[in-house]
């Protein structure tokens, strides 16, 4: 709380998402997995040392600039303006690969989900934080016509006193084991 960072007591990054999301993360990613990331951060760091790859998109230039003096090797911060449903939602086509684990935490986050899907693999899930925003209600409905169902996390984030909902999308025989 006194750093303003999110982090535990021993200094390990920390997703600024809600501590029972963390809890479930710290017990469900797997050193083989591969990591999309809509919106940079203490996040990347936190998935990083847990699997084996991720590939993020930030809009903003300075903090982009700050992750990539702290980024390890199984990290690629991808620099992409926020603009609304084009480049930023679309840079996880920069590439030919498909995803264990999407996560939208960025800008244009409905766009993001609708891109995010396209590229999860067969066992993949989707994570939305910030949930509870009314406006992501068409992204829920995106995900019930593709066969996803949900799974909604509540608590306190790290350095915040509100209670914020994350919410995994997922299918039958997923990489979680949900």
């Amino acid at each position: 709380m006194q750093s303003g960072k999110p982090m535990t007591t021993d200094g390990e990054p920390l997703p600024w998402m809600n501590y029972p999301m963390i809890s479930f993360l710290n017990e469900r990613l797997l050193e083989n997995m591969t990591v999309f990331e809509y919106g940079s951060g203490h996040s990347t760091l936190f998935l990083a040392r847990r699997v084996r790859s991720v590939k993020s998109v930030e809009h903003d230039e300075m903090w982009y600039k700050k992750l990539l003096q702290a980024i390890p090797e199984n990290v690629e911060l991808i620099l992409a303006d926020a603009d609304s449903d084009g480049d930023y939602c679309r840079s996880i086509h920069k590439t030919n690969k498909i995803y264990d684990i999407v996560f939208v935490d960025g800008e244009d986050r409905l766009h993001c989900m609708r891109e995010g899907f396209s590229k999860l693999n067969e066992n993949g899930v989707l994570i939305l934080d910030d949930s509870n925003r009314p406006d992501y209600e068409p992204g829920f409905e995106l995900a019930a016509e593709l066969g996803y169902r949900t799974l909604h996390f509540e608590g306190l984030k790290p350095t915040d006193f509100i209670t914020d909902k994350t919410t995994i999308f997922y299918r039958d025989n997923n990489c979680f084991s949900i």
